[in-house]
């Protein structure tokens, strides 16, 4: 008896823990599960692990955000929580202006910062894509966003559900911070990855692109009514274009970098630091 009591205090003190502390909650459970697979993969690659993870456990790390979330969201508000969080997909009704933005809109700025990188008397990088038709790129940027969709699941967890609760107490602009700076954390353990992105263009210049790009993403989502549709488009897209455009030059992303503060300083300054904020549109009930 004594243990079933113990049972349901330690089962009831742990849900209203995550309740009074759902972002928390949310990114101790994402950081757990995404940091089991990414640590020992950094390990091995510096040669102090023997052998590396089964491949298939990589998928943790893109599907830890969703995890996170929907766990979270269950003990906050059960079904309803889920169901409520989920449905953000079918916000679709956003304007075609959205969807542009949402695919085009960091091929834009990586053939800024390739532009800008030649006009300062850069070489030209070799792209990835560059030479093949139109359909095929077409093609192959619509695998990545499809697999954009089905693996990485950050955006249910950074602008679904952290988002949603933060910038309801703390306001958009304190809350895109409290975002960035996990989110950048999150994705640390890759600089010691021989060879990855991070490691190649530094983690300094990486962090300073994830904060800024953060806003982009807040100003978005609040901007098409909360639309995890939109968001994960423009996330997907970002990581497809990254693989067409991008054969990982520091010179070209530096500057890049650079253009994705002009914007995000600029959707400050013209939305008064709201970023499209509006409560109706994106607070949780």
């Amino acid at each position: 008896m004594s243990t079933i009591i113990s049972t349901y205090k330690t089962q009831n003190g742990l849900k209203a823990h995550i309740q009074r502390h759902p972002v928390v909650a949310l990114y101790v459970i994402m950081f757990a599960i995404a940091w089991s697979v990414m640590i020992p993969q950094s390990l091995y690659s510096q040669g102090l692990l023997q052998a590396p993870l089964p491949g298939f456990l990589e998928i943790l790390t893109g599907w830890a955000p969703a995890i996170a979330a929907i766990t979270v969201s269950a003990f906050v508000a059960g079904g309803a929580g889920i169901r409520r969080l989920l449905r953000r997909f079918l916000i679709w009704r956003v304007g075609l202006g959205w969807y542009l933005v949402g695919i085009f809109l960091l091929a834009a700025l990586i053939l800024g910062g390739i532009g800008l990188h030649i006009l300062s008397d850069g070489s030209a990088p070799v792209l990835p894509a560059a030479g093949n038709p139109l359909w095929d790129i077409a093609l192959t940027f619509t695998i990545f966003v499809l697999l954009g969709f089905l693996i990485n699941t950050e955006e249910i967890a950074w602008r679904g559900f952290a988002l949603q609760q933060l910038q309801s107490r703390y306001g958009p602009l304190a809350a895109a911070l409290l975002i960035a700076i996990p989110e950048v954390t999150l994705h640390l353990p890759l600089f010691w990855i021989q060879d990855s992105f991070i490691q190649t263009v530094g983690v300094g210049w990486f962090s300073a692109f994830s904060v800024a790009v953060v806003f982009i993403y807040t100003y978005v989502f609040n901007s098409t009514k909360g639309s995890l549709l939109i968001v994960t488009l423009l996330h997907a897209s970002q990581n497809a274009w990254s693989n067409l455009l991008s054969d990982n030059s520091p010179g070209p992303f530096h500057f890049t970098v650079i253009l994705t503060w002009i914007i995000s300083i600029g959707l400050i300054v013209f939305t008064r630091g709201h970023l499209g904020y509006r409560t109706s549109d994106t607070d949780i009930a």
